[in-house]
């Protein structure tokens, strides 16, 4: 029989997962368990990226394991208090399925997915919190909109539209020569493959609307930030799924986006026209092929210059072109893949030039606009969040994805949560302690009524 080191029975919270996001949840939850005279327990294929950078005391334990080696995984979570699980989206079903048949607690902060959607109600007959969406965008967003719309209706208010936005960006002073004004400060994968997987959908003046993902890019508004400037944002996935959550089933608008800085979306929606980001064929070039042989891919055959070519093809700007040139697209440096889909190529070229360096701090910021009317008279509730990072590891990213997590967890542990089934945090119970402790962190918003 398989035993895993360290354990003790019944006396560990399991973390899987040990990436970029981890180390605020594991130096939180590490400190939290060791006031219990807990372990807590840090498993992953790789660990060395938590191991490295966490603030970790003698009760935090890493475990490097093979997520999809069962009898291993199966063992941990028996012998657990509760779960958690950093791991890519797609992998918590996995962990999901034997929490449940272990009647072990779990959190994410992932969307809630139609796999895991499907266990609600065994989770519910088990007496089990499934709770979902508590990170960042999903996460922290949830919290404050449902404190702030709970305030409205509470003063008598009728809310007919939302609209809510996020971005994790690059400080600005740490923009450097970059003409993008973007880094990577959560996974390169998720950024590259933006906005795929089925049209943007969205309410505007009471209206469907539907943005393909050819067109996504172009879908593009621009908001004035307080305590920052002035951002641009694109259409998230499906935004009509929260009418229901959110409890606003006759709101005319309802939006939720990304944001970037200005001049992003322009250049970016060029590699959707190329085809660079497409995930679905497998190209296969010669061993010392070129960034510009892979570009040349996708570009008509005809006598003239790449650049020339592409723009006449793609209609890109001279700011677009040096954009493109900055990441050397069209020069004779060799591709650091040369098999695999596009996207997965473009990947690799961008996490050479989109990488934080040793001094960078990234930035997150969050913008919700809430429109709602009181005795005849309509107003704009609005409230923005802008968050540094303290380092290039020790992120604003990773702090606003761990920190919620990690409360919440808590208030798990602590039977504090009465809810049962697979759930979002969109109930008092949790936002107003999560927020309330948020606070402690930096984590706050500027708000105001128009």
């Amino acid at each position: 029989m398989y035993i895993v080191p360290y354990l003790r029975p019944v006396k560990n919270v399991i973390v899987f997962g040990a990436g970029r996001s981890s180390l605020y949840l594991v130096e939180y939850l590490g400190d939290y368990c060791a006031s219990r005279e807990w372990q807590l327990l840090v498993c992953d294929k790789d660990i060395t990226y938590a191991q490295q950078h966490a603030r970790i005391n003698s009760e935090t334990q890493f475990i490097s394991i093979d997520i999809f080696d069962t009898e291993k995984v199966s063992r941990l979570i028996e012998n657990s208090l509760m779960v958690v699980s950093l791991l890519p989206a797609a992998l918590h079903i996995h962990i999901a399925e034997l929490c449940l048949q272990y009647k072990k607690d779990l959190a994410t902060a992932s969307y809630i997915s139609d796999e895991m959607k499907a266990l609600d109600e065994a989770v519910k007959n088990g007496g089990l919190i499934f709770l979902n969406e508590i990170g960042l965008d999903p996460g922290i967003d949830h919290l404050s909109a449902m404190q702030m719309m709970d305030v409205i209706r509470a003063d008598g208010g009728d809310i007919t539209g939302f609209e809510s936005y996020c971005g994790g960006l690059v400080a600005d002073e740490n923009d450097g020569d970059n003409p993008w004004k973007y880094k990577f400060s959560w996974n390169p994968r998720n950024v590259v493959l933006a906005g795929q997987g089925g049209p943007a959908q969205y309410l505007e003046s009471g209206k469907l609307k539907l943005v393909p993902y050819h067109q996504l890019f172009r879908h593009v508004e621009t908001f004035g930030i307080e305590g920052y400037g002035t951002l641009e944002g694109y259409p998230n996935r499906d935004s009509l799924k929260y009418i229901e959550l959110y409890g606003l089933k006759h709101v005319g608008q309802m939006i939720r986006g990304t944001l970037r800085k200005q001049g992003y979306c322009k250049t970016w929606q060029i590699f959707v026209d190329l085809g660079l980001t497409d995930d679905s064929t497998v190209l296969e070039f010669p061993e010392h092929a070129s960034f510009s042989e892979w570009i040349n891919t996708y570009l008509p055959a005809v006598d003239m210059d790449m650049r020339e070519n592409l723009q006449q093809y793609t209609k890109a700007s001279e700011s677009d072109i040096g954009k493109l040139n900055w990441l050397g697209l069209f020069g004779d440096q060799k591709l650091p893949i040369t098999k695999g889909t596009s996207a997965q190529i473009l990947e690799e070229v961008l996490k050479q030039k989109w990488h934080l360096n040793d001094e960078d701090k990234d930035l997150v910021v969050m913008l919700h606009r809430i429109r709602y009317r009181k005795e005849g008279v309509g107003y704009i509730h609005q409230a923005t969040m802008v968050l540094k990072g303290e380092s290039n590891t020790h992120t604003a990213m990773a702090k606003t994805v761990g920190l919620p997590l990690a409360i919440a967890c808590k208030l798990i542990l602590e039977n504090r949560i009465k809810s049962r089934g697979v759930i979002a945090p969109v109930m008092k119970e949790i936002y107003e302690p999560v927020l309330v402790e948020l606070k402690t962190f930096g984590i706050t918003f500027s708000e105001k009524r128009v």
